[in-house]
């Protein structure tokens, strides 16, 4: 921790003490001195002072005192916290390489001003993992993470599972996974109506498919285990990249008796599955595309490329195409195709972008796979069925050569610390 950090968060601090200090009754005493007993402060008011605090502040706050580590752990302050963050949701990004993983924070360019060309990008953790196996990052829920590696010691594999939230720096080791297989497919959801973190795993055949097994973990609950779950179709894939959205999972797979392909949704509260049937004009897009989060619908992206369909957009992508999943009971979609603009190839370089998502103004953004020096964010701003392009600088990530696993554009900082 440098200088200047360790004076911002003992003026946080002695703030805090000042406020408590002028709360103090100052009525004169029967023999006309003042009297040194303290009125106690309301918790609310406790909260709300301590709530306006940066994150690395709370950390040190917590190691004041066992009072005011038992205030900042209390569920009130945690989820009020949470709801604060919420307003101003944050971008995040994980680049990754080989056994190291990173984890960046950037506000929104429209919480600021608007067309803002830059941001500036704050290093939350760095996390750097032994042994052999490339970590992978789950997508990122609610501010939490799901992280994985596939481990070889004396020859043997094993699939490590751990939780990790980028705000308080805490990583959490998950029991083994009750299985004799060493992979294992993992993904992350949350409830947002009991607000609890669950994980979904199935372990792998060698040939890579799907062991049609289910299991089951809920962070923070007494019954620390991995607990089986019943799916009434078999289906198998490739490692997804699912997409939590308002408490559910969804992730393509394939059925694995008709071999047609399919959306599995996993409703966390309930922890069922369910199933969308593609039809025939979706099933080019569920192949080739991503499922990103439209404003808490399900999107699938993709890109016409020379008549070629693909989950990313190059110099030499022509349109952009969004299906949304209208109404999730009649699985009804809408079908939206963008052109790009004659700029475009001019603009986007060599870059091969992904999709990243959907603003709430209903930009669509995109991001290179690949972390450069400057990091660009590229912006779609959708408008009689054209695109225009803007730019969005994030400044302070330099990790060139890295891989962009995520950008998440909906990121909340969760404060709260969590038990497996």
């Amino acid at each position: 921790m440098n200088t200047q950090h360790r004076n911002n968060v003992s003026d946080d601090c002695q703030s805090i003490n000042l406020r408590h200090h002028n709360t103090r009754s100052s009525k004169p005493s029967d023999h006309g001195r003042e009297s040194s007993s303290a009125l106690p402060i309301p918790t609310d008011l406790i909260i709300d002072i301590f709530s306006r605090l940066p994150l690395k502040s709370i950390a040190i706050c917590r190691c004041v005192s066992k009072t005011w580590a038992s205030t900042l752990r209390r569920q009130d302050f945690t989820d009020f916290y949470l709801r604060k963050s919420s307003t101003r949701p944050q971008i995040l990004l994980a680049p990754v390489k080989n056994r190291e993983l990173f984890f960046f924070s950037s506000p929104q360019p429209q919480y600021l001003q608007e067309n803002l060309p830059s941001v500036v990008a704050n290093c939350h953790m760095k996390l750097s993992f032994g042994g052999f196996g490339e970590i992978r990052c789950g997508r990122p829920v609610h501010g939490l993470a799901c992280l994985r590696q596939l481990r070889v010691s004396e020859g043997e594999r094993e699939t490590v599972l751990f939780i990790c939230n980028p705000s308080t720096r805490q990583v959490l080791h998950l029991p083994k996974v009750k299985t004799s297989r060493p992979v294992v497919k993992s993904m992350f959801g949350y409830d947002p109506i009991d607000k609890q973190f669950k994980v979904l795993c199935m372990p792998r055949f060698n040939d890579g498919r799907d062991y049609h097994e289910h299991q089951v973990l809920t962070l923070g609950a007494p019954d620390r285990s991995w607990r089986m779950l019943e799916c009434c179709i078999p289906h198998y894939g490739d490692p997804p990249k699912e997409i939590c959205i308002n408490g559910v999972l969804y992730y393509k797979s394939i059925n694995k008796s008709t071999e047609t392909y399919l959306i599995v949704c996993f409703d966390v509260r309930s922890e069922m599955f369910s199933f969308i049937e593609v039809k025939v004009t979706l099933q080019r897009a569920l192949l080739r595309g991503a499922l990103r989060n439209c404003n808490g619908k399900l999107g699938l992206f993709i890109s016409e490329d020379n008549g070629y369909f693909r989950s990313s957009v190059s110099e030499r992508s022509t349109s952009v195409q969004l299906w949304v999943l209208e109404d999730v009971e009649k699985q009804e979609w809408s079908d939206h195709i963008y052109l790009l603009p004659a700029l475009w190839k001019n603009l986007v370089g060599r870059d091969c972008l992904f999709f990243a998502g959907v603003t709430l103004t209903n930009e669509i953004v995109l991001a290179p796979s690949f972390s450069s020096y400057p990091f660009y964010l590229y912006y779609l701003n959708t408008k009689r069925n054209t695109v225009v392009a803007r730019l969005v600088e994030i400044q302070g990530i330099d990790v060139s050569d890295y891989y962009m696993d995520h950008v998440v554009l909906d990121h909340v900082e969760d404060v709260k610390l969590y038990d497996v």
